[in-house]
């Protein structure tokens, strides 16, 4: 089938994506760096169909959330903002919030907004998942929370270009805006790895989970693999730090929070918070 050719349409940047445009043009101060690594999510996978049998469905994001908010517990350095500037100023942020990623529509057109989870290191599971569900199950006209987004789509480009750069550079208020970290995923796509763009120190990218063979004591077996991938800005922390966050999430998702059952007990493993 041949497509008749017309003219060229030019037209104003749509509103839908006027935020994504804005959060584009701010996050160039960030200087990123990427590091990844693939995750064994046969633990995590075993609790999911733990919780599943007992009625309660968490998502795989979840569990991910869980892991990088009591990681960070251990690295408070790490859950920081960098202000550029004449003079550059460091946030610390005393609470750990996460920021997750959605698909959403609005007036027909498919866009990116995000959700936050407050305190997501105190709050169990099923408290990050009842977040979760709020923001999932909802229009975005019903959504409390989308009207800063709201209003920033309806400002003259210019002017929303402004808005948004006098909100985020309030960095007593940043964590309230973008949390402490990021956590983005195309997992549900045939996408192995995702390497974001952040607007602030820590941003995790989710790849899906594939079944791949492993050498496990010599041996060959398949397991259910992921690739996390982790944005950093290198203002802020430096190479070596970042390689032990993203290490000691691989090692909770695959060993701390494991749910073993002992004698017909559950064993007690630190970290766990649910």
């Amino acid at each position: 089938m041949i497509r008749a050719r017309g003219k060229t349409s030019i037209l104003p940047m749509p509103q839908a994506r006027r935020h994504t445009y804005h959060f584009l043009d701010y996050a160039k101060e960030f200087k990123t760096v990427y590091l990844d690594t693939e995750i064994d999510m046969s633990a995590v996978k075993q609790r999911r169909s733990e919780r599943a049998a007992a009625g309660e469905r968490i998502s795989y994001l979840v569990y991910l959330i869980e892991a990088i908010s009591r990681i960070l517990q251990k690295y408070p350095e790490a859950n920081a903002s960098v202000k550029h500037g004449l003079i550059p100023k460091v946030a610390v942020y005393s609470n750990i919030s996460a920021k997750f990623t959605m698909d959403k529509s609005i007036g027909g057109s498919r866009v990116v907004l995000s959700g936050l989870i407050a305190d997501s290191d105190q709050k169990s599971l099923e408290e990050m998942q009842r977040v979760i569900e709020y923001y999932r199950d909802r229009d975005v006209d019903d959504i409390a929370e989308f009207n800063g987004v709201r209003k920033l789509q309806s400002l003259p480009m210019w002017l929303g270009k402004i808005a948004y750069r006098l909100a985020m550079g309030k960095l007593e208020n940043r964590d309230k805006l973008q949390g402490t970290f990021t956590i983005t995923s195309l997992g549900h796509r045939p996408i192995q790895a995702f390497y974001p763009i952040i607007s602030n120190t820590l941003c995790f990218g989710v790849g899906t989970t594939q079944d791949k063979p492993v050498a496990i004591a010599s041996q060959i077996v398949i397991r259910p693999i992921m690739k996390l991938s982790l944005a950093f800005d290198h203002r802020a922390i430096d190479g070596a730090l970042a390689a032990d966050i993203l290490a000691e999430v691989k090692e909770f998702l695959e060993f701390h929070a494991s749910s073993i059952q002992t004698n017909n007990e559950e064993k007690e493993v630190s970290f766990i918070g649910s």
